[in-house]
């Protein structure tokens, strides 16, 4: 066999190293159960970051799609992008702003045109099978009980429930006329919120009744490879109180995921459930009790601006959270972003490459991370069930091709001896303190 083995640090990231010639104790083993199958990586195309990018000399912007998108690189295959304004958007908008519009024949993708559909087309040059999913932030105003895109919650009338439910299939069919085909869209992002940008709270009962009665018929008589996704989730936080950020009695699991889930006709519209990082202790109930639904990570941990190093040891810890709860996918948030990451509501933030002021384009620790899994965890990949010390530490897939790649990350202060043994494949390789290991074993031709 070969081994491919590649690490990042905090110091120098994505080099190749040596296996060495060690002996350690601690073994992780596979227990031969085969997991979920992986869909893939990627990440959110926002206004801002696309502006970021036009900013750039042509050589760095491609520099840019390639590293995200080519096949030899991170190789993403997935991408997000919202239904009107996202926090990320230059401005607030919808789709159809024109008040009471219930036919929609005011609907357009002009903004799109000028922002996310050129960010997104300059990606699929580097991977033509990129898939797309969709979610609003906020319905247009009109539809909300109060006339603001951030706060306010959906008018719960027939004609205003019967006419958002056209807009989202308005949408899909809008981007498919120009090139873009959306795979799946998502009812809300971050349902539980009431934000100072763009959003719209729902109960658990509002969104049943929405996805019962209204999306999912819409959905399903659209046809044409279109899933609808309980999406993209928020919560419930774990605790009751916590300086009033905890979950008030209305938001626990049971007042939401398991409000629409225990709903069969509901469900039965339903293809999976989409978390976001807010949503992350939630996703071990929901899929103890609906094993059968798909998951996904729709949105990684935003950071603070600072692209720190020990931010992307937790992301590690993220995605290890999400595979090990059945995650068919994970999404990074902002793909690059001006320096300092600024949303248009005052939050820095991180991303995966930052433009600076002088036109540089700077790679950033979480980029290293992502791509630790996404450049060797191919589509159609499997997860494989593994035991042993290292297992809270540890990653296994088994790709197409029946290589495997096992991802290692040590948030400790000490370096480690790590030892892998499976039939005839078994090694050991020091595990630096503080690092990310990726391993790709391939059987000798």
């Amino acid at each position: 066999m070969t081994i491919e083995h590649r690490v990042s640090t905090k110091q120098k990231q994505w080099y190749l190293e040596d296996i060495k010639s060690v002996k350690g104790n601690d073994v992780l083993e596979l227990t031969g159960q085969k997991k979920q199958t992986i869909k893939g990586f990627g990440g959110c195309f926002n206004e801002i970051g696309w502006e970021a990018i036009t900013h750039l000399a042509e050589e760095k912007q491609e520099a840019f799609f390639k590293e995200l998108f080519e096949e030899n690189s991170c190789a993403f295959t997935l991408g997000r992008i919202p239904i009107g304004a996202n926090d990320f958007s230059l401005e607030w908008y919808s789709c159809d702003d024109a008040a009471d519009d219930f036919s929609l024949e005011h609907f357009q993708i002009n903004r799109d045109k000028e922002y996310t559909i050129p960010y997104i087309k300059r990606a699929m040059k580097y991977q033509k099978n990129l898939s797309v999913f969709a979610s609003p932030w906020s319905p247009p105003i009109w539809m909300k009980t109060r006339k603001a895109y951030n706060f306010g919650t959906m008018k719960m009338e027939e004609k205003y429930l019967k006419a958002y439910a056209d807009y989202y299939i308005r949408f899909v069919e809008s981007y498919r006329k120009e090139g873009i085909s959306i795979d799946q869209i998502h009812v809300q992002n971050e349902p539980m919120a009431d934000q100072k940008f763009p959003s719209c709270k729902w109960t658990g009962e509002e969104l049943l009744v929405f996805i019962r009665d209204y999306l999912g018929p819409k959905v399903e008589a659209y046809g044409k490879d279109l899933e609808l996704w309980l999406g993209t989730i928020n919560g419930p936080f774990v605790d009751f109180q916590m300086g009033g950020m905890g979950a008030p009695f209305g938001e626990f699991y049971d007042q939401f995921e398991n409000t629409i889930l225990s709903d069969k006709k509901a469900r039965d519209y339903i293809t999976g459930v989409g978390f976001q990082w807010g949503g992350k202790h939630a996703i071990a109930e929901t899929v103890l009790s609906y094993p059968d639904l798909r998951y996904m990570q729709t949105e990684s941990e935003c950071g603070d601006g600072e692209n720190t190093w020990e931010h992307a040891e937790y992301i590690y810890r993220l995605m290890w959270h999400y595979f090990y709860n059945q995650a068919e996918s994970y999404m990074y948030w902002n793909l690059a972003l001006p320096e300092g990451g600024i949303s248009t509501w005052g939050w820095s933030q991180n991303s995966l490459f930052t433009v600076t002021a002088n036109g540089e384009l700077v790679p950033q620790p979480e980029l290293y991370m992502m791509k630790h899994f996404s450049h060797y965890v191919k589509k159609g990949a499997v997860l494989l069930e593994t035991k042993g010390i290292w297992a809270s530490n540890c990653v296994v897939f088994e790709n197409p091709d029946k290589s495997l790649v096992i991802i290692v990350g040590s948030n400790m202060n000490k370096d480690r001896i790590f030892t892998f043994s499976h039939e005839d494949k078994s090694f050991s390789a020091e595990i630096k303190a503080h690092s990310i290991h990726t391993f790709l074993i391939k059987e000798e031709v």
